[in-house]
């Protein structure tokens, strides 16, 4: 459903052919025709406002079985593939012609590559002016001196290149981790005034979560980040250099030109660093061609930057993607806070987008929450009355009354207790695990020892599971533990033998 979304964003938003769509989600031409049909058909157009289930249902209805399509003749495709101008879209064009009922244009070109294995090509690849934009890592890092961990640190250097200019960018972070990957291309576009339609990354964890040599895995934070901007991940395939060859250049210049620069300069800081760095990427964009009039700057300007789409109005801010499930209290936990949901969603899966200032609950693809993101020491739980059902109660049957009831079976200070845990949150749901909590240590306790540990609990103002448990210990274990006898033994010495002080020269 991810794909299908994907084809109709990219035709409506970043408005590609349906080629560059199908290359850029890892289908077939035809396949991108078809949902395109049926999206036509179902009336559903971008943004789509439907739930998976939904989307599925009106794009796939029933349908009949069709019957088996004649095969094409191969040898005639392979030799007619050898005439000047003649391409696979055209010969399938006119085997459609002869068998309205053939394979579809996918299939053609898979039988295709099949029979010409053994004669493999290896193809120039020209670069559309704007249109793509190649990222790594460099491969060597550079050394610097973090003040703060008192110790020598390298700094990995992201690398972008805009393959039609030859136009690089590199940017110093303190690792490679996801936040600075998507970081680094945030600053590549910002750099270059714009962004192409395609990115091109290779299959590192932090952009393709599961490689496939057909259909990889996008990472999600990634996948999220490029439709943003607007622009369409396309990753390189494994093992296969020349898919991004200009990037590849890139990282030679970088490091013949930048990296071994400064590799006998001492820095304090990745900001030092990247101070460097940049004055030696204006001299490598500055530097003139070899064989050719200009330099990377002055391509740039004439070939990529007309091309390239505009800047969205604001940064795309980082965000990490959890599953979680919503509790019985109608909660979502992310680092020990709690965040409210309509208690109809009780117990289902959901994901949550988490950024610096938001979080963001979806459960089939729709946001059904959005609260701010609490950093507040003492407060854990934040819900919105309008997710609470009737009564504060959620639909497994907790309530106040259950608590409290239970609580007077122990005495009327175990009450009071269970009473004050309540009032401490603004909504009583919010205290339910407390109380279970309590619920879990006193059970199967006497109650007068219960008792005991409610009436301290409640004269020290203790609302907490944890120190309620601590109080209850106490309270069953009596007075404190007498100190352990002292055996005596003609092995072990006395005190007598530390008399003095300067012991013995034995």
């Amino acid at each position: 459903m991810l794909k299908i979304r994907e084809v109709l964003r990219l035709n409506h938003v970043v408005k590609l052919s349906l080629r560059e769509i199908a290359s850029a989600c890892n289908c077939g031409k035809s396949t991108v025709s078809e949902i395109l049909d049926r999206a036509k058909k179902a009336c559903i157009t971008w943004p789509v406002q439907l739930n998976d289930k939904q989307l599925m249902s009106l794009l796939y209805p029933p349908r009949k079985r069709t019957d088996c399509s004649p095969e094409p003749d191969m040898d005639y495709v392979f030799r007619e593939m050898k005439k000047p101008h003649v391409t696979l879209m055209k010969l399938w064009e006119e085997y459609k012609d002869r068998h309205h009922d053939g394979i579809m244009y996918t299939q053609f070109c898979e039988r295709y590559r099949v029979f010409k294995k053994s004669n493999s090509i290896t193809m120039h690849k020209e670069h559309k002016a704007g249109e793509e934009v190649e990222v790594d890592w460099a491969g060597s890092p550079i050394r610097y001196y973090d003040q703060q961990k008192k110790e020598y640190c390298e700094a990995s250097i992201f690398v972008a290149v805009l393959p039609a200019s030859n136009y690089p960018f590199c940017y110093a972070f303190e690792n490679k981790k996801e936040q600075n990957w998507i970081e680094g291309h945030v600053r590549a576009y910002s750099y270059f005034q714009g962004v192409p339609k395609i990115t091109i990354p290779d299959n590192a964890k932090t952009a393709v979560t599961k490689t496939d040599l057909f259909d990889p895995v996008i990472n999600r934070a990634y996948l999220e980040m490029a439709k943003h901007y607007g622009t369409t991940v396309i990753a390189a395939r494994p093992y296969k250099p020349r898919d991004k060859g200009a990037d590849e250049n890139a990282v030679q210049n970088v490091s013949r030109r930048i990296i071994a620069s400064l590799r006998n300069i001492q820095f304090f800081g990745i900001k030092d660093v990247n101070d460097a760095i940049r004055i030696e990427l204006e001299k490598l964009a500055e530097r003139p061609f070899q064989k050719m009039p200009g330099n990377r700057r002055s391509a740039y300007e004439e070939i990529d930057k007309p091309y390239l789409q505009p800047l969205p109005k604001y940064p795309y801010e980082y965000a990490v993607w959890k599953e979680a499930r919503v509790q019985f209290n109608y909660h979502v936990e992310y680092e020990r806070k709690f965040y409210s949901v309509s208690h109809v969603y009780v117990n289902q899966s959901a994901w949550l987008r988490i950024t610096g200032r938001m979080i963001e609950i979806f459960i089939d693809n729709e946001c059904i929450a959005v609260h701010k993101r609490n950093y507040e020491k003492y407060r854990h739980y934040s819900t919105l009355p309008e997710h609470m059902p009737e009564n504060h109660r959620a639909v497994s049957g907790w309530s106040n009354e259950r608590f409290l009831n239970w609580a007077a079976t122990y005495g009327r200070h175990t009450r009071q207790l269970i009473q004050n845990v309540l009032d401490r949150y603004e909504y009583p749901v919010q205290a339910y695990k407390t109380c279970m909590g309590i619920m879990s240590n006193i059970k199967g306790n006497e109650p007068a020892a219960v008792e005991e540990a409610s009436i301290e609990a409640n004269e020290r103002s203790i609302t907490s599971c944890k120190y309620f448990s601590i109080l209850l210990k106490q309270k069953l274990s009596g007075k404190e533990p007498a100190p352990e006898k002292v055996i005596a033994h003609s092995n072990i010495r006395g005190n007598q033998a530390f008399i003095g002080g300067g012991g013995s020269d034995a």
